[in-house]
């Protein structure tokens, strides 16, 4: 029996699912397998995967029809044997001491622990390095996790596939944000832990599906949002504080689509709710762009950054 099962989804990469494959089977630590649920491709992802079938550390099923990465990743962990389960993004790749420094750290933790995490990276086709995430969060992290999602890249989690069945697996009512869901569920019950490297490569490409290299798809963040906030707003309300910090960001990133869409007036509001709500540095200096500097607004509507960024 493998003690690691490396989880991964896919749908439509038949040109970038075998290198995240590969990078599995890679690992320095060899006491595990592979889980690939193809969720009913139209490409050559069937092919892709047939050339992996005389290979027994590999398990493919497939979905005859589109079921979303929710229940494509429920399918996987269901089908996984490993004691621990590892979310691998079918363009993202591990770097081959990932799993051995997980399981290194886990040993080192008491049975409250359910997910370690590390740095990633993201690169472009050409192996140019775009940006870091390194990781900070560490031990109980609810509620503060119903702001934002502060575990990236969800590539670098390994979990216990206990901790995975306590909460009751993915929510496949949920088309975006799969990963800051569940993690959400997670929290309320276990502690994370980190190993401070980057071992994930995450590559981006027109066909990510939270959008920018730099900043992220802000049309993206709102859906996302929208989604959270039905969900857990009661828990929300029982942290006032919590629920202050998280209206903000939301605001921040409605204004970031009214800048998109170039409507200044509306893009301004958005950023004085979010000012008046949590007066940072990124949030007033996004007001100020859209309102006192309209020519840096106008530059900015069609690039991948914050008006802050532009301010500089």
């Amino acid at each position: 029996m493998p003690l690691v099962s490396a989880l991964i989804p896919t749908y439509n990469r038949a040109d970038r699912v075998g290198g995240a494959i590969d990078s599995a089977l890679a690992q320095t630590h060899d006491e595990l397998e592979v889980v690939v649920v193809n969720d009913g491709s139209t490409d050559d992802t069937r092919a892709v995967l047939a050339e992996y079938a005389d290979d027994d550390r590999v398990r493919v099923r497939h979905n005859e029809e589109n079921r979303g990465i929710a229940a494509t990743f429920d399918r996987a962990a269901e089908v996984a044997n490993g004691e621990y389960l590892g979310i691998l993004g079918d363009d993202d790749r591990w770097r081959p001491e990932k799993t051995t420094r997980q399981l290194d750290r886990f040993a080192q933790l008491g049975d409250d622990y359910g997910i370690v995490y590390a740095g990633g990276v993201r690169v472009d086709d050409d192996g140019q390095t775009l940006t870091e995430v390194h990781p900070t969060v560490h031990g109980d992290c609810y509620p503060e996790i119903l702001t934002e999602f502060p575990l990236a890249p969800h590539s670098s989690h390994l979990l216990r596939a206990s901790c995975l069945d306590a909460v009751g697996g993915f929510d496949t009512d949920f088309p975006e944000a799969v990963d800051w869901e569940v993690n959400i569920r997670l929290a309320r019950e276990f502690r994370v832990a980190y190993v401070d490297e980057v071992l994930v490569e995450r590559q981006f490409h027109g066909g990510n599906v939270s959008g920018g290299a730099l900043t992220g798809d802000p049309a993206y963040q709102v859906a996302a949002r929208d989604r959270i906030w039905r969900k857990f707003r009661e828990e929300l309300r029982a942290h006032p504080e919590t629920e202050r910090r998280f209206a903000a960001t939301h605001e921040k990133h409605r204004g970031r689509v009214a800048v998109g869409d170039r409507d200044r007036r509306r893009a301004t509001a958005h950023f004085l709710a979010a000012s008046w709500l949590d007066p940072s540095v990124e949030h007033l200096g996004s007001l100020a762009a859209a309102t006192i500097h309209p020519r840096l607004y106008d530059a900015l509507a069609g690039r991948e950054t914050s008006p802050a960024e532009v301010l500089g």
